[in-house]
Parts: structure tokens; sequence; C-alpha cells
């Protein structure tokens, strides 16, 4: 079962920014031919480009020279679903909001062979908090990370205007420079060895406090990427609640998480109680054709090894079934399963079992007496 979950679009408006210099690759050619899709762009970009450091100069120029911010892109985000059909409706008109940014150049980054992720937050402008998220992304360049904004670096929107700036302030800019209007729902994502809270970012700390306990963000993405799903969901979930007093939007990203741990673990304790009724069914019907055989008086002969293969097939599939549904039991779901119908049948199964196979090893005994 599948939820859609729903938010407001993020509003991104460019700030204030750390200068990075500039950027050789400003203005970037791609033949139009080659940028229908990020596959084009990123097929591109790996024959041109050579570095890590080119490639990913490359993709960031591109795309804050190509695309547009246009908030009469579509105003709702659906997490997890039609990922892909976003990204190219955003590529083709060459407009869209943060979320489209970062979706493009991170799409494009991943294959170009770079490890990337995007990053959803909120910012800060004018010394207030916006009241809307934001999307930004991180990339692994040479075996270290990077910030990008590429929203921001595209250009600013005023009196309903977009105006084009084209600035590298937010390609690679210091972490420390970063966290001064950023502020990732994820602390992670902060990238800094001693996170700034989500109170301290509201009041303006953002320096550096070396008696927080150290923080490793390196290995901590590096466990991340390795995760399944509902290990992500859980390790973001509680780092966000260690990270301080969260603002609305961070709760409601928390809800959003939880919502989606709880899908996962449900989607998981349905898949193991239906995996365990097809055990059930298996044996069910195994223990059928045996009592068919029985009835028809053991014929034709089957050796000792083929009528113990019967019983252990059955009880095999009987092992598997109540592992699966001892999972279901222990699942960490809020809405759980009953699996107290499917037990009680199992059980009856595996004592009607027992039964005929003591039955049978009597009957075998006795007709090898004779």
């Amino acid at each position: 079962m599948k939820f859609l979950f729903i938010l407001l679009c993020f509003a991104c408006l460019t700030g204030t920014g750390y200068a990075q210099g500039m950027n050789e690759y400003t203005g970037i050619n791609i033949p139009v031919s080659q940028t229908n899709s990020t596959a084009d762009i990123a097929s591109y970009i790996k024959k041109n480009f050579k570095t890590e450091s080119e490639k990913v100069r490359a993709i960031y120029s591109w795309v804050t020279a190509n695309m547009k911010y246009d908030k009469d892109s579509p105003h709702l985000a659906i997490l997890s679903v039609d990922r892909d059909r976003k990204i190219a409706a955003a590529l083709k008109r060459r407009k869209g909001v943060c979320e489209h940014f970062a979706a493009i150049f991170n799409d494009i980054c991943i294959k170009s062979g770079i490890s990337s992720f995007v990053i959803e937050g909120y910012t800060k402008q004018g010394g207030s908090v916006d009241k809307s998220s934001h999307a930004w992304c991180t990339a692994l360049v040479d075996n270290k990370w990077f910030l990008y904004d590429p929203t921001w670096d595209a250009g600013s929107e005023g009196n309903g205007l977009f105006s084009s700036n084209k600035r590298n302030e937010y390609f690679e800019a210091p972490p420390s420079v970063f966290i001064q209007s950023h502020m990732p729902f994820d602390p992670m994502f902060q990238l800094l060895d001693y996170p700034i809270t989500y109170n301290e970012f509201s009041n303006g700390n953002m320096q550096a406090n070396p008696h927080k306990p150290y923080f490793n963000y390196a290995d901590s993405i590096a466990a991340y990427v390795k995760m399944d799903s509902l290990a992500q969901f859980s390790a973001v979930t509680s780092r966000m609640e260690r990270n301080g007093t969260p603002r609305k939007m961070v709760t409601t990203r928390i809800n959003q998480l939880k919502m989606e741990i709880e899908i996962i673990n449900q989607d998981r304790d349905a898949m193991l109680y239906n995996s365990a009724v097809a055990d059930y069914n298996d044996a069910l019907g195994i223990f059928n054709n045996f009592l068919i055989y029985r009835n028809n008086q053991f014929i034709p002969a089957k050796t000792d090894n083929e009528i113990k293969t019967i019983f252990n097939g059955i009880e095999k599939l009987i092992v598997s079934a109540n592992n699966k549904l001892k999972e279901v039991n222990q699942s960490k779901a809020v809405l759980t399963l009953n699996t107290s119908a499917i037990e009680k049948k199992i059980n009856d199964l595996s004592t009607h079992a027992r039964e005929q196979h003591i039955f049978l090893d009597n009957y075998l005994s006795a007709a090898k007496e004779k």
C-alpha cells in the first residue's frame, strides 16, 4: 500500500552568498540536440570533461545558465513518485523551482558518475527564516563532499520577473558559509564537524562549538549510502529529533518521515504475511496429495526416502511460514496485522502432518514385518 505525500512547492528566492570566483565553464554550450534528457547531458559531460571537478563545474554551469526560476511551475511536489517525469518536464520547459534545479543537477551528476544528493531544508534571508522549504545539493568530488545551490546562483526573482545573474556564490561555498543561510532538515548535510541546532540557526548563532560532540559527517554519509530506505528514513528521523527543538517545517518533515517508515513497515509486513500464507498453501497442497496417495493404498510404491521427502517438505514450509509470521508480530509498524487465524491453520496442519507421519511409520514397519 502506497500513499502520496503532497507538499507546497518550495519557494526559492535568491539570497546573499559567498563569492567563489569565476567559473571557467560559465556559459558552457552543449548542442541543443544533446540536452533533451539528463542522460544526454551526462553523456556529453563524460565525453568532454575528464576530472570530477571539471564535470561538476560544467554541470553546475549548464544548469544555472539554462534553467530559469518560475514559481508558476507545478505547485505540488509528490515525494517518491514520478521523479523522472518531474525532471523531464522541468528540463523540457527549461523552467522550475528549487526542487527542479536541485533534481536536475543531482541527476546529471549521478549519471556522470558523481555521487550526489538533493538536500531539503529551509533558508534565512535578510535575517529572517523563510517560511517555505528549499532544496539544494551536495556532491562527492575527489573524495570530498561539497555543497551547491544552483537555484540561488541562476538568478533572482523580483516584481514577478526572473533576473538571470549566473553567479557562482553557492558553488562549493564552505559549509561554514552555507550554514549562514541554509539549514538542511537532516543535520548530517550541514557537512560540519559540530552541527548547528535548529534554534541556533534561527537565533543567528552559527559559530562552531567544539564543546559539542564531534560528528563525522563523511563516515555518516558513507554508512547512509549503504542503508536501505527504511534504515535511511529511521536514521534521518533520529538525527532530526536530536537536533534541538524544531520549527514547524522540521516537525512536519519528521512526521512525513515517520509516515514513510510506517508505510515501509506495513508493506514489509504485508509481504511477509502473504509469503507465509503462500508457504502454508504449498504445505497444504503437499499434505493433501499425500492423503490422496494414502487413500490409494500407497500406489504406486515409493521408497522410504521419497516418502520422507514429502514430510520434510511440509515441515520446511511450516517452519518458513512461522518464521515470517514471527517477524510480522515483531513489526515496528503502528498498524499491525492480526496473524492469529493463519497461525491456527498452520498449527493444525502441523499437527495433522505429524499424525500422518506417525501412521505412515507404523504402516511401513508392519509391512516390513510381513
